[in-house]
């Protein structure tokens, strides 16, 4: 009786309310950067029923701060159903780049405050890869970078001018034991060690990894030599 009438006074409680769902949709998964252009455009819809504020957020990361980029407009508001087009624009840089970048965006829905209305706010997380002028596109980045077996463990080494993005997990062959990386990406020139229960044993002969597209999407697996 007491869980029916915690029950009652719940529902009670949110019949009062008109609980709404505020989004913002980005027109796609992944904001690309080209340095020939000094920008790029992004546009972003309001699919709730009101106006709300579009903020916009970048997040420099930690193992890749530069080039630096900049939000024109951060907080923008968009009238329902509209879209609104966020334009991005890139710092100069002394030297042209060499590699690509990895950043991160946010796009923030803000809803209007109404009396007796609960309002829900969504955000969208999205990557963004900064692109050197004149560096050709590269489908599959994941086929060159280089793995090897060093003191017990796997080591994976990218040596291309492309951000790599992968899940974190990656089985052994033959064990079919699996070792986990610490992101899900690796920058041109960087070296990711994977971690196991314990050491990798060098009758370990290949990797199954699981690479991601450019926006995201999973790809087929794609297995390579240890050496």
């Amino acid at each position: 009786m007491l869980l029916l009438n915690r029950t009652l006074i719940c529902a009670g409680l949110l019949a009062s309310f008109n609980i709404l769902a505020a989004g913002m949709v980005p027109e796609t998964s992944l904001l690309i950067v080209n340095e020939d252009e000094q920008g790029a455009s992004m546009d972003v819809k309001n699919t709730d029923g009101d106006a709300q504020l579009l903020y916009t957020k970048l997040i420099d990361l930690l193992d890749d701060p530069k080039p630096g980029l900049i939000v024109t407009q951060p907080v923008v508001r968009v009238d329902a159903g509209k879209t609104q087009r966020v334009r991005f624009v890139l710092k100069s840089s002394a030297e042209p780049l060499k590699v690509e970048h990895f950043k991160r965006v946010i796009f923030t829905a803000i809803p209007q405050r109404e009396k007796n209305k609960v309002k829900v706010s969504f955000s969208q997380n999205l990557p963004v890869i900064i692109r050197p002028a004149g560096l050709a596109v590269n489908l599959e980045p994941w086929k060159d970078l280089t793995w090897n077996i060093s003191n017990g463990n796997i080591i994976v080494e990218n040596k291309t001018p492309y951000v790599v993005r992968m899940e974190q997990k990656a089985k052994l062959i033959p064990s079919g034991v699996f070792v986990q990386f610490p992101k899900t990406y690796i920058l041109p020139g960087e070296k990711m060690t994977a971690s196991s229960k314990g050491k990798v044993a060098s009758s370990e002969k290949k990797i199954e990894i699981y690479p991601a597209t450019r926006y995201g999407y999973k790809a087929q697996s794609y297995t390579v030599e240890l050496k």
